[in-house]
């Protein structure tokens, strides 16, 4: 039977799969030796032998990773640890504070510290650490951790409780409560889940799929809080909003839950799910775009062609979809409603300049609204403003290609089908012409030059080598010369020598500051740390696997120039205690056209999961080259 720490490795595993993840990474997130590391392993090892379901694959190299050798058994095994996971141990740090929490917020009275600490087995000191981080949480949510004779309990709204319950997972995971009864229980989602298909369709109120499961989730919350006699107060909601339909829909929903589920039922609770509806922006069939959202769209996308050199202003399918999602977000803003994104790391690691551009634009609705835009709603933001700037990128039809080169016509006919088939959605036109054939005429015609001759045209740099049967390394190639860059060496020459550097340890303040001073001296440039401190404050430039990528809220210079720091340790590096080796300062000059993919490649670089692992093991400038390059060409070719 596996141990607590032994469980979590193995779910770990099931986290990262067909990723290879090393025992320091182990000993560092768990805190514990690489021996200990080694001997959980071994058991874990034996345990899946026994099962014969999976096994763990290792490798010098890379790691170990799981494999999985019968899905359906495999899922029941973890299923069952899960579960052991999420209700044996107590004290298991993150866990018992999970468990603090729901505690008070499920108690109408204070509870006494001796409770506690008979009931999760802690000494005194150990418990009051713990309040200390339960403080962290509930700070968050405007709500209170009260002290007093030897007693605890959290004051504050019911409604500021409920998104602490929700937005810590504590009613949606497998978490127990104080009296053995679990929030989950999957047969009362199933009659939610009826209850609001039934409504939805009497009301014709059309709703998307993950929307609907966020409101069954949303109303499985509040269920089990009126349950347990915990209601909204009037003086919690001061609604400005018609509600009209959504009020109408929300009262016969409620009529019936009430019925089902044995529950006394409010008005507040009712007009509270009908906002949650309205802020959802489903139902938008007599909705109008109103002056005041047009004219805040025009102002912003005006500030983002200042400040990213990027042009939305004709872009009127941008401007509706964005006013739409506006509306029902302002809703969400006010009554801190904000919607949940599991897609959040995806679209923060895929979608960089996008969402950069979201952040600035969640920044102003922030400005105007007067709260901050959470991170997962500046996701669904920058969705709208990544697929605006993949049009706007997009040259479908326009590039024309000539290929100078003396091969016999089949071999030219193979090559153009390559080329058409790796490019069609960018390329209009590819010819062939014979090098004695080139005329001045053709260098106006043609917007790039390939030949598969290393002649004079090749040599004075006019056209880019191509082999007559085409490998992936042309096409990596092909593909960065239709971006504007020359090949790899182009973009790794961004990356400079004088402003790469290593430290053993450091804090977020002295990198930024480190990054800043040695880019300010190399370009002899001003303001560039005030740009990006003040970037850094409308919100997290985290990327993702231990990586940050800072950046100036403007452009101080016409330099292209990326700045890189290497820590042995991990770095704090914000709210939501994410920890980071590689930072990057990047820094894109004025009116650079190539914005956009610049950024995409950088995304490209990233997506090797082991890059940090293996830089930390070797922090030189040579080898994080070796390494971009690697990553990026691979990155290409996918």
């Amino acid at each position: 039977m596996l141990n607590q720490r032994q469980i979590e490795i193995l779910l770990e595993f099931c986290n990262h799969t067909e990723e290879y993840l090393t025992a320091s990474y182990f000993a560092d997130k768990l805190n514990v030796s690489l021996r200990t590391v080694q001997g959980d392993m071994k058991a874990i090892k034996t345990e899946l032998e026994e099962e014969s379901c999976a096994h763990i694959e290792s490798k010098a190299s890379k790691g170990s990773c799981i494999v999985v050798e019968d899905a359906d058994e495999f899922s029941a095994f973890v299923n069952s640890l899960y579960q052991e996971y999420t209700t044996v141990s107590l004290n298991y740090p993150t866990s018992r504070i999970s468990k603090i929490l729901l505690l008070l917020l499920s108690r109408h009275r204070a509870v006494t510290m001796s409770e506690m600490e008979e009931k999760y087995f802690v000494s005194k000191s150990t418990l009051l650490n713990d309040l200390k981080k339960v403080e962290e949480v509930l700070d968050k949510f405007h709500l209170e951790l009260m002290h007093g004779n030897n007693k605890v309990m959290v004051d504050g709204f019911e409604i500021n409780k409920r998104r602490c319950l929700a937005e810590q997972d504590l009613y949606l995971a497998h978490i127990k409560n104080e009296h053995g009864m679990s929030y989950i229980d999957e047969r009362q989602l199933a009659k939610i889940k009826n209850i609001l298909t039934e409504k939805f369709v009497e009301h014709q109120y059309h709703i998307m799929d993950t929307d609907f499961n966020n409101a069954i989730l949303f109303l499985n919350i509040m269920i089990c809080r009126m349950g347990d006699g915990f209601y909204v107060q009037p003086n919690e909601l001061d609604i400005t909003e018609d509600l009209g339909k959504e009020y109408e829909i929300s009262k016969d929903i409620f009529e019936k839950i009430g019925r089902r589920f044995f529950i006394k039922v409010t008005d507040e609770e009712i007009k509270y799910f009908a906002l949650y509806l309205k802020g959802q922006g489903n139902n938008r069939d007599s909705d109008t775009i109103t002056p005041e959202m047009n004219k805040f769209i025009t102002e912003a996308f005006a500030q983002i062609k200042e400040n990213f050199g990027v042009d939305f202003t004709d872009n009127i399918n941008l401007r509706i979809t964005l006013a739409l999602h506006c509306m029902s977000l302002q809703i969400r803003i006010k009554y801190d409603m904000q919607m949940k994104n599991d897609m959040l790391d995806y679209i923060r690691e895929t979608f960089p300049m996008g969402y950069d551009i979201g952040t600035y634009f969640a920044f102003l609705l922030s400005q105007k609204y007067g709260k901050k835009v959470s991170d997962d709603e500046t996701a669904l933001l920058a969705v709208h403003f990544y697929s605006s700037l993949m049009e706007l990128n997009s040259s479908v039809g326009k590039i024309k290609i000539l290929v100078i080169s003396s091969l016999k016509n089949s071999m030219t006919l193979l090559l153009k089908q390559s080329l058409i088939r790796w490019f069609s959605d960018r390329v209009s036109t590819v010819d062939f012409c014979n090098p004695m054939d080139v005329t001045e005429d053709m260098l106006d015609e043609y917007d790039i030059f390939l030949t598969t001759e290393k002649d004079e045209f090749f040599e004075k740099g006019l056209a880019m080598y191509v082999n007559a049967f085409p490998n992936q390394h042309d096409y990596a190639n092909i593909k960065l010369n239709l971006d504007g860059f020359k090949d790899i060496e182009d973009i790794a020459s961004i990356f400079y020598p004088e402003l790469f550097y290593q430290v053993k340890s450091s804090t977020k303040k002295e990198v930024l500051q480190g990054l800043c001073d040695r880019a300010t001296k190399y370009f002899e440039i001003e303001d560039l740390h005030s740009q990006v401190q003040q970037r850094e404050e409308i919100g997290s430039t985290y990327f993702s696997k231990q990586i940050a990528v800072l950046h100036p809220m403007y452009a101080v210079s016409s330099d292209t120039f990326v700045s890189v720091c290497v820590s042995k340790q991990p770095i704090v590096w914000d709210e939501e205690d994410n920890q980071v080796n590689l930072i990057m300062l990047m820094h894109i000059g004025k009116n650079n056209t190539q914005a956009f993919q610049l950024w995409d490649y950088i995304s490209k670089i990233f997506a090797d999961k082991t890059l940090v692992e293996k830089l930390v093991e070797d922090p030189s400038y040579d080898k994080f080259i070796a390494l971009m390059k690697e990553a990026l060409e691979s990155g290409l070719n996918q």
